[in-house]
């Protein structure tokens, strides 16, 4: 044991072990609430169109499989979403954060408890991504493909992915772009440019795109945007507080998607 002084000179006693546990005590309620916070955030299908398949390996078969699908069904990390020539899907988070689906595109969604949080890996095909700030604030999340890791915290942006090539456009916000393999060297973008990631290369250079570049990509059904602006999102919204609920009609100039639910991949193909 020793003594230690206080403010007022006088000395009483603290003893190490009792300062550790406090210590501990204070990191373990520190940590439950991190996990809890990222708990809240889920997936979830707003909306699908023509040919779509959700591939999910369960508990009790060794096997990924098919499963039937609906609007507002949970999607789970491992989930892998395979659209067809026409098929197309609105994935939404519980924080109202969104990405679109294009035809032709494969993605494998992943754990948003970690942090900073991975929405999924585009493995080939195109997404256009919306990331919702909270309350004004960062909302850190990453986007993945076989040669780019895309760092973001609230902005819109598209990523087309075919072999060994990366594209990412961004229409609104910052994003940082690197090469998955040399991650030390990362290339910034802000609204308007574009970069182009190649395996084993560093991110080109930033340059600009036209705006509307890509829409025809996200439309669903015939629809069109609104005077160049991304279309096509869904109507998910921010979370309610706790954390499961739906908010309100997302951002209108950003239109509404279809509001007629899929019932699932039946009598879909393979792409």
């Amino acid at each position: 044991m020793r003594l230690t002084g206080g403010p007022t000179g006088c000395r009483m006693p603290v003893t190490k072990p009792l300062f550790l546990c406090l210590a501990c005590v204070c990191a373990l309620i520190s940590g439950a609430g991190g996990v809890r916070a990222q708990a809240l955030v889920s997936a979830r299908v707003i909306s699908s169109e023509g040919e779509v398949e959700i591939r999910r390996r369960s508990e009790d078969q060794p096997r990924v499989q098919k499963i039937s699908f609906k609007a507002d069904d949970e999607l789970r990390a491992g989930d892998t979403v395979i659209t067809g020539r026409r098929g197309r899907l609105i994935l939404g988070l519980s924080d109202g954060s969104q990405a679109v689906i294009a035809p032709q595109t494969t993605v494998v969604i992943q754990d948003l408890g970690h942090s900073p949080r991975t929405l999924f890996n585009l493995i080939r095909g195109k997404a256009r991504v919306r990331i919702e700030k909270l309350g004004g604030e960062p909302n850190p999340y990453r986007v993945n493909t076989p040669t780019a890791v895309i760092a973001v915290r609230g902005t819109i942006f598209d990523v087309l992915v075919e072999e060994e090539e990366t594209q990412v456009f961004l229409h609104e916000g910052e994003v940082e772009v690197t090469n998955s393999l040399l991650p030390g060297r990362p290339v910034f973008l802000f609204a308007g440019q574009a970069t182009r990631v190649l395996m084993r290369q560093l991110p080109d250079r930033p340059g600009k795109f036209s705006i509307g570049r890509n829409d025809e990509l996200f439309r669903g059904g015939g629809r069109t945007g609104a005077g160049g602006t991304p279309p096509e999102f869904g109507r998910g919204g921010p979370a309610a507080p706790d954390g499961r609920g739906k908010g309100p009609a997302v951002r209108p100039e950003l239109g509404r998607s279809s509001s007629k639910p899929n019932a699932g991949p039946k009598g879909g193909r393979r792409p």
